[in-house]
């Protein structure tokens, strides 16, 4: 079966836009026969065409499909009515707007869709979000970085939010009920479990909440990591920095992971946070102990997850886990033509 790479611009200018952006990339992703390889960073950018409506958060993104380029739009207009969008008027505030861009060595016009898209080569808000994941593809006879030069007026800028649909790692030591803590404690203090935890997590970032915050040893913040809490209530602690929103947490990443993008962002617990932030990791890792233990909260079911790694040891297994179809695959170029049937 014939594959090509698209390309493709995201926008969004109405709700939470980060939220918005993310999972409408989530649901490219599980297109049929389709696979999501890059996403730029987001960018804030002034409204185009209609001045009077509120900014928009872009991005652009590749993907790896065997659908036709109709059936592709079809399934990107699909994304665009799940998440709220109404088509009101031309050029004006929407939820979410998805465009297809570009796809290598394919010209296509048509009352539906026109190949490359007209506007590519005029807009900064497409072309700078472009330029990050593929600077040297060829549109009309330049570079993408070429016909960024010719747009350096418009008005974009980097934003805060972190843009990537699955930023998260995870990790967690369970019995084997699943228990991962009773009366606010660990179920055991496993030696192995704690040198797997500070090598796996040391010189990056770890997110918890409350409860898990205070049952470190003197409430004080794990050592040699960037500590965070995601709590509605906690007012402030000290050093420990405190979001009260996932939109604040993406705010938080993205301007840690621009300063130190090697750094990974770990999701330590406890069983809420897990609950609510499993939907956004590629990768989990476990301690699972043999035995089971009394518990009162417990990790959820990894149904989207599959094992790709099992250590089996004396009273317990350290596993990895990788997400099912959340696979992004970074380049400086991304080569994908294709020819097909119209």
């Amino acid at each position: 079966m014939k594959r090509y790479t698209c390309y493709l611009s995201l926008g969004a200018n109405l709700g939470e836009r980060g939220e918005t952006l993310r999972e409408a990339l989530r649901q490219l992703s599980q297109l049929p026969e389709t696979r999501l390889l890059a996403v730029s960073p987001f960018y804030e950018t002034a409204p185009w065409g209609k001045l009077d409506q509120p900014a928009f958060l872009n991005a652009a993104a590749a993907v790896t499909t065997a659908l036709l380029p109709r059936q592709l739009l079809h399934g990107c207009q699909r994304i665009e009515r799940a998440l709220g969008r109404v088509r009101h008027e031309h050029w004006g505030a929407r939820t979410l707007d998805i465009d297809l861009l570009h796809i290598p060595g394919v010209s296509l016009v048509s009352p539906e869709l026109v190949l490359p898209h007209p506007y590519l080569t005029q807009r900064a808000f497409v072309l700078c979000p472009l330029a990050d994941i593929a600077p040297d593809l060829i549109v009309e006879g330049r570079s993408v970085r070429e016909w960024c030069r010719s747009v350096e007026g418009q008005e974009v800028s980097p934003a805060a939010e972190l843009s990537h649909p699955w930023p998260l790692s995870v990790i967690a030591c369970l019995d084997a009920n699943r228990g991962i803590g009773y009366r606010g404690e660990l179920l055991v203090h496993l030696p192995e479990d704690m040198k797997r935890f500070r090598a796996l997590t040391e010189g990056h970032v770890v997110i918890m909440g409350r409860r898990t915050m205070e049952s470190l040893p003197g409430k004080r913040p794990l050592v040699n990591r960037q500590n965070i809490v995601l709590s509605r209530q906690l007012k402030g602690a000290e050093g420990f920095l405190v979001c009260h929103t996932l939109l604040d947490l993406w705010q938080v990443l993205g301007r840690l992971h621009a300063g130190a993008p090697q750094r990974r962002l770990w999701c330590i617990g406890g069983a809420e946070l897990y609950r609510a932030l499993l939907p956004y990791a590629h990768e989990v890792y476990l301690t699972r102990l043999k035995a089971a233990y009394p518990a009162d909260c417990f990790f959820p079911s990894l149904d989207a997850f599959s094992l790709v790694d099992a250590d089996d040891r004396e009273g317990y297994v350290f596993e990895r886990y990788e997400a099912v179809g959340r696979v992004l695959e970074h380049r400086k170029k991304l080569l994908g033509d294709g020819n097909f049937s119209q």
